[in-house]
C-alpha cells in the first residue's frame, strides 16, 4: 500500500482542456421591451489559461501561483499543493466566458505546472497542465 502511494506521487497527471467550447448565453432581464438575439458571428470561447483552486471552483478559492519562470518561448507557472483536508481542483478558463470546466486534482499530487507559449512577452497559448 505504501509503495503504491509513493508511486502515485511520481505519476504525472496531464489535464487536457478543450481548446474551444460553445457557450449558450441567456439573459435574466426583467424588461420585456428587450429582445434577446444570438450573434452567430462570434467565435467559440477559446482556452485562455488554467487556474488552481483550494476547493471546488464554485467556492471562489483560486490559488495564487508559487512561482513563474520564463524562457524565450514559454512561461511555466507552478502551484505547490500541501496536504489539505479539502480537495484541490483545476479549471480551464475561457476568453469571453463565465464558464469554467473543472476537475479534481488527485489527492496525492503535490504540485501542478502550467506551461504556456509566449508571444510578445505574454502567455498566449496553453501548452500543458500537469500535476504530480
Amino acid at each position: 500500500m505504501l509503495i503504491a502511494a509513493l508511486l502515485g506521487l511520481a505519476t504525472a497527471v496531464a489535464f487536457d482542456c478543450p481548446r474551444q467550447i460553445d457557450i449558450q448565453q441567456t439573459t435574466r432581464t426583467a424588461d420585456r421591451a428587450w429582445e434577446q438575439v444570438t450573434d452567430h458571428g462570434l467565435p467559440p470561447a477559446a482556452l485562455q489559461t488554467v487556474a488552481v483552486y483550494a476547493d471546488h471552483p464554485a467556492e471562489d478559492g483560486s490559488l495564487v501561483p508559487d512561482a513563474t519562470t520564463t524562457t524565450a518561448r514559454t512561461a511555466v507557472t507552478l502551484w505547490r499543493l500541501p496536504p489539505d483536508s479539502a480537495p484541490y481542483w483545476m479549471a480551464c478558463v475561457y476568453s469571453n466566458s463565465r464558464v469554467l470546466l473543472a476537475k479534481k486534482i488527485p489527492a496525492e499530487a503535490r504540485q501542478c505546472a502550467l506551461t504556456a507559449a509566449l508571444r510578445e512577452q505574454q502567455a498566449d497559448d496553453v501548452v500543458s497542465f500537469v500535476c504530480q
